[in-house]
């Protein structure tokens, strides 16, 4: 086992990194010590299908034991059985995954007995992690394996009331959602078709990340088999992109809207991200469905449900939490709530009836961290007028909107783009992908970005 792992590895919420350079057995055996020190006398323990999975698991759990907790093994499932259990159990749990991270990563979330990620403890967790981590007590808590599925399907039978009959198309990756969406599609009565029925840990070569790159297979197919919609999950399966019949890719907003027009109503909160549209928000209000705001991340947004009491959270990278029946982001029960609404009144048929101006969301690699830190930086102090967030900047303007921001979980800056028109959208977002890439490790790059969003109009002076 090697005896090395990268603090690098240790993210705003989770742990991710590379196997085995930055994440490795090792560490996993230290992380789960270092929860059983934090009082986890009980654990469930989950797994993606990714190659490392198994192996990391294991020493997970023998880490766990060690310091004298029981640990529930669910085994490969996806990610919402595992915040699902936790949840209805009141039990801390940790799931193995890097979600949409490419195959050679891999990492941990940790999630609480409500069914929210850990915050607070996680910050507690890093500093054992990265101080003297002494051993537990020998073999003092028992492993032994949980069933998942069908708890998950019987909570789900109470929030979804008709979807039977729908067409789906299903872009997986061949992620760890194809051990379970055969026996969703039997159980709501749905006409399933999968694109990449077996389970690979090489994700078929893909990064499983629902961008609309990859998903023009999906589409095709959607219109090809006159598809009530086609739905894509990312590798741990906690989010689904929606593919309308039409074969349109639907962004975050979008789909977004479909959930709040079917679900909430006057006087419930919906939970927002700075990276939504403003067409979003401004279709909330005049619902009478009050907006709060959230910090981007799965954990930041979960908590944010949670305190506040929210039907929804949305994401514009398509995570949707369902609040009114838990806080954390699940894409299968997003799946069967968008077949409910295809089945009554159809999708593009609710579209529609509002004008979302033109979105991009995309992801520059700089290399590392720090050079993604040093961009964000320097747009900031390039952009004094921008509106300062917990992770980067929003320009703001009557022209639309773009946001720059460090990735927690990639050596990558993300960039969202609101624009008038798919033009204008398309040559900012060529200009500013290539400043970035070019500039990323200098001080100059703030001064481009200032430029560029000058010219086109989001800027003055």
């Amino acid at each position: 086992m090697r005896a090395v792992w990268s603090q690098s590895a240790l993210r705003a919420y989770d742990v991710r990194g590379r196997y085995p350079h930055e994440v490795n057995e090792f560490l996993a055996e230290r992380v789960g010590l270092a929860l059983s020190k934090l009082g986890a006398s009980a654990a469930y323990v989950g797994r993606d299908c990714r190659f490392s999975s198994p192996s990391l698991s294991r020493a997970l759990a023998r880490g766990l034991a060690s310091g004298g907790a029981d640990v529930c093994d669910l085994g490969e499932v996806p990610n919402p059985l595992c915040y699902y259990m936790c949840f209805r159990d009141g039990v801390s749990g940790v799931y193995v995954t890097a979600s949409h991270n490419p195959p050679e990563y891999n990492g941990f979330k940790f999630i609480r007995g409500d069914g929210t990620s850990m915050l607070e403890e996680y910050e507690e967790l890093k500093r054992l992690l990265r101080g003297e981590l002494s051993g537990g007590s020998s073999g003092g808590g028992a492993v032994a394996p949980k069933e998942a599925l069908e708890p998950y399907l019987e909570g789900l039978s109470r929030a979804v009331a008709d979807a039977e009959g729908v067409e789906v198309v299903a872009e997986t990756f061949g992620g760890v959602v194809n051990r379970v969406l055969p026996r969703v599609a039997e159980e709501f009565g749905l006409k399933l078709r999968l694109l990449r029925p077996r389970v690979r840990g090489d994700f078929y070569g893909f990064r499983p990340e629902p961008s609309p790159e990859n998903l023009q297979q999906l589409s095709e197919e959607v219109v090809r088999r006159g598809a009530d919609l086609g739905v894509a999950f990312d590798g741990d399966a906690d989010r689904a992109v929606i593919v309308d019949g039409e074969g349109r890719v639907l962004d975050g907003s979008r789909t977004g809207y479909l959930l709040l027009s079917s679900l909430a109503r006057r006087g419930d909160v919906v939970v927002l991200t700075p990276d939504t549209s403003s067409t979003l928000a401004k279709l909330a209000e005049d619902m009478g469905v009050r907006v709060a705001w959230s910090r981007i991340g799965h954990a930041f947004i979960e908590r944010e449900v949670r305190r506040r009491g929210a039907t929804l959270g949305i994401e514009q990278s398509s995570h949707f939490y369902h609040g009114y029946l838990y806080p954390f982001s699940d894409g299968i029960l997003t799946m069967l709530r968008v077949c409910e609404i295809a089945k009554s009144c159809g999708i593009s048929e609710l579209l529609r009836r509002v004008r979302f101006p033109p979105m991009a969301k995309f992801y520059v690699d700089v290399g590392s961290d720090d050079a993604k830190r040093r961009v964000v930086r320097s747009v900031a102090l390039a952009i004094p007028e921008a509106v300062r967030l917990e992770d980067g900047v929003k320009v703001v303007s009557e022209r639309g909107w773009v946001l720059i921001r460090e990735s927690q979980t990639m050596p990558e800056v993300n960039v969202c783009i609101e624009a008038p028109t798919e033009g204008e959208l398309s040559a900012l977002r060529s200009e500013l992908a290539e400043a970035i890439e070019k500039l990323k490790g200098s001080p100059s790059v703030g001064e481009r970005v200032r430029e560029i969003l000058k010219r086109a109009g989001f800027l003055q002076g």
